[in-house]
């Protein structure tokens, strides 16, 4: 019996002392309040003011129309690239590919 007792080990509990309680405490408050701040500070993509539709027209597509021939007659002086992609953003267009008879709203308004 006492080769049976003496492979029977005490393990000693480790107690953690009062200033590792309380680094542990500072760290884990500053790393929530930098989380807050980050959350706080960030800029939001929530936007506070309603948006007016931009001003525009109704165009049906003739044959022979492009974009670009839209984009140029309707698009005053602004960049006749930025007015094509404009035209197909609004209007959901996955490519420069427009059909005969297909309306789209084209923007008017200089931006």
């Amino acid at each position: 019996m006492a080769a049976h007792s003496a492979q029977i080990g005490v393990r000693r509990v480790r107690r953690r002392t009062p200033k590792a309680v309380r680094r542990a405490r500072t760290l884990t408050v500053l790393f929530l309040l930098t989380v807050a701040a980050a959350v706080l500070l960030c800029p939001r993509r929530v936007q506070t003011q309603a948006h007016e539709p931009p001003a525009g027209v109704h165009h049906t597509v003739a044959p022979g129309d492009t974009l670009w021939d839209i984009a140029v007659t309707y698009g005053g002086n602004r960049d006749a690239r930025e007015v094509v992609y404009e035209i197909q953003r609004l209007n959901g267009l996955p490519s420069a590919e427009i059909y005969p008879g297909q309306v789209l709203f084209v923007p008017t308004e200089s931006r």
